[in-house]
């Protein structure tokens, strides 16, 4: 079975940037400052490990405190999961994540995308009329614009992820297969990509002119978002309505 990437990758950026015309700007800059650091992540594999170090201790910590029926019903689970990490063992039964799985690497992508998508939501709720927060056209023609570079942004780290050349010491999935350099294989049915760009987000300078385009969309929102003011000789946190937004 084969995809065209090229069609894959428009039909994302064009989902997302449909998404983002209803949401806003300033929600999907949430989603752009997860997606950066990911970026960054990719493009400093020493930094990427030890990230996945700290989450392997605090797995460990909260593995340690977990109830032991719960524990066994974990590592039953585990024995038939698709998802690559190595887990429980005689003398070190803490689950742990490999930093080299890209497997590893797309879930921890879903993660964050969740996180972004109820930090935005609590942080800017929109609840109907009387309650929360309406975009306006600017901030829907703004949030389709960051809407389509997120997209842009996460087809790119998945075809990393499934290419796994840039993780720490990781092995592919083609490496896994013969389908070819951007092939899945699995139980029986082969999914081979064509028409894949030559050409990635990691190429010469392009990830730090990402990361730094995400971080200055992500600063304009916090600036949007929250300012500091003096009142009595002390500071207050106050909350502004964003560009692009006006409250019911």
């Amino acid at each position: 079975m084969e995809i065209n990437w090229m069609v894959l990758s428009y039909f994302v950026i064009g989902l997302f940037a449909l998404n983002g015309f209803f949401r806003g700007w300033w929600k999907e800059a949430i989603t752009t400052a997860f997606l950066v650091f990911l970026v960054f992540l990719l493009a400093q594999p020493q930094f990427a490990d030890d990230f996945i170090g700290v989450v392997n201790i605090i797995l460990e910590t909260v593995y340690a405190v977990l109830p032991e029926e719960l524990i066994n019903l974990f590592q039953s689970s585990l024995q038939t999961s698709p998802v690559a990490a190595s887990a429980a063992n005689a003398t070190n039964p803490a689950f742990q994540i490999d930093p080299g799985d890209g497997n590893t690497w797309l879930i921890l992508l879903i993660t964050f995308i969740a996180f972004a998508v109820m930090i935005s939501r609590f942080s800017l709720p929109d609840y109907g009329p009387g309650n929360g927060y309406a975009v306006r056209p600017v901030g829907s023609i703004l949030g389709g614009l960051v809407g389509g570079l997120n997209g842009l942004i996460i087809i790119n780290l998945v075809r990393e992820y499934v290419d796994g050349r840039n993780l720490p010491a990781g092995t592919s999935f083609s490496a896994q297969t013969s389908g070819g350099p951007a092939s899945i294989a699995s139980s029986g049915v082969t999914i081979q990509a064509v028409q894949v760009p030559s050409y990635t987000i990691l190429d010469s300078y392009l990830p730090w002119i990402i990361i730094i385009i995400g971080l200055l969309i992500f600063l304009a929102a916090l600036k949007n978002r929250v300012g500091v003011s003096r009142q009595n000789g002390f500071s207050k946190v106050d909350y502004k309505e964003p560009l692009g937004y006006r409250r019911y």
